[in-house]
């Protein structure tokens, strides 16, 4: 879309979708799409590849709701028909035809994507090394004592809140 060529560095694992932007009825360009949270090995709520859709099915290895953040592993997976079933409500029983072919298909794809994966250093375990953070400016701590450190604008901490300036939910601090 931006022009911009990609990266010859690193594997670029994404298809360009922009003709769909223009014909919603373009078929899109991946054969199943890979859902992930977290990564593998990482947390036991944070297993990885959590489920798959390929075609109108979708097969879920890791659930969790909204009330819990505790992963649940399905063995065997739940797999659902997204057509019939948009909400995912219904699963599929493991016992029937549709099920083991659906899955048969699943699963020979989540062999070939495993297998194309390359290792990398997880990016958001760096997350606690300071020389890793997003910091527009490393000496606001001298500038705006106040305020926390890479404080970029002071006025942008700034948000009208039930009738009282705040910060961060903490009352504005008297900058004079």
């Amino acid at each position: 879309l931006a022009g911009v060529p990609l990266p010859k560095d690193r594997v670029i694992d994404g298809r360009d979708m922009s003709p769909i932007f223009s014909d919603p009825t373009t078929p899109s360009q991946h054969d199943c799409i890979y859902i992930y949270k977290g990564t593998p090995n990482m947390a036991k709520n944070q297993p990885g590849l959590w489920a798959i859709r390929c075609g109108p099915y979708k097969a879920h290895f890791v659930t969790s709701n909204h009330v819990s953040t505790t992963a649940v592993r399905h063995d065997p997976p739940l797999l659902y028909h997204l057509e019939r079933d948009a909400t995912e409500v219904y699963a599929i029983a493991s016992s029937l035809d549709e099920y083991k072919t659906a899955m048969a298909t699943i699963m020979a794809a989540k062999s070939k994507h495993e297998a194309s994966l390359t290792q990398v250093p997880n990016q958001m375990a760096m997350g606690e090394d300071p020389k890793h953070k997003l910091c527009c400016d490393w000496d606001s701590k001298k500038k705006y004592p106040k305020f926390q450190e890479c404080t970029c604008d002071p006025d942008n901490w700034s948000a009208w809140m039930c009738g009282r300036e705040t910060v961060n939910h903490y009352t504005k601090p008297d900058l004079d």
